[in-house]
């Protein structure tokens, strides 16, 4: 293969590479959204027509989703979204208060003037979300304030395994649409803040790893009422 050739075919892949990416983007924005509900097969052909793109870059999109733990794919039978059991949930939840814990207290060590802004910011808009009564604004800011907190942890490991667990976590919900949105414990957020803002990584890591537990507990709570 000569360089014009081997240029070529390294073009063709990046094109293919970045199809792909959005491809995915659009596909786990249908999962996530409750467009494409658990259990739900996902036909490879009609998502190429949908999106107007090849199968490759379908299966390309579908293969990081499945390592994000969102679908399954089985022999003779293909894609479906993933249906996430209670008990899976549970243990997804217990991993994700060690790994916010951990984001929590590198964050109180990394954190910069910019990032503490970023976060009063939010806290300032969950206020207002909380005097209106705006119950999706509320869980909004409060996924954001996750969010923000891992970002400032400065660890792109411990923001890429909290991405993969969000996504598992906010699949399970999504198979109670009876549920209003959480509400979130702006207080302890504020405490979770106060520990960031003094850097003391300690404090951060153990007020976090019990916020994110006890969003379990309510789940388990509310779940249980639902069945």
């Amino acid at each position: 293969m000569d360089r014009q050739e081997s240029v070529s075919s390294s073009l063709k892949l990046l094109r293919r590479v970045s199809i792909s990416e959005l491809v995915y983007e659009q596909v786990h924005e249908k999962i996530l959204s409750g467009e494409l509900q658990p259990g739900k097969h996902m036909n490879e052909n009609r998502l190429a027509g949908s999106l107007g793109v090849s199968r490759a870059s379908v299966r390309e999109a579908l293969r990081q989703l499945e390592k994000d733990g969102l679908i399954e794919i089985t022999k003779n039978k293909g894609p479906f979204v993933r249906d996430v059991p209670p008990e899976e949930a549970w243990a997804l939840y217990d991993v994700r208060a060690s790994l916010e814990a951990l984001a929590a207290e590198l964050a109180a060590k990394n954190r910069t003037d910019a990032d503490l802004r970023l976060l009063a910011q939010c806290l300032h808009s969950s206020e207002c979300s909380i005097i209106l009564a705006d119950a999706a604004s509320v869980f909004d800011n409060a996924v954001n304030f996750h969010r923000l907190v891992a970002e400032m942890s400065d660890s792109q490991i411990v923001l890429k395994m909290l991405k993969m667990i969000w996504g598992q976590i906010a699949l399970f919900r999504k198979k109670f649409p009876q549920l209003s949105p959480g509400q979130s414990n702006d207080s302890v957020e504020k405490r979770i803040f106060s520990a960031i803002h003094d850097r003391n990584s300690k404090e951060a890591s153990v007020l976090m790893r019990a916020y994110i537990l006890d969003a379990k507990d309510q789940m388990i709570r509310r779940t249980a009422k639902n069945h």
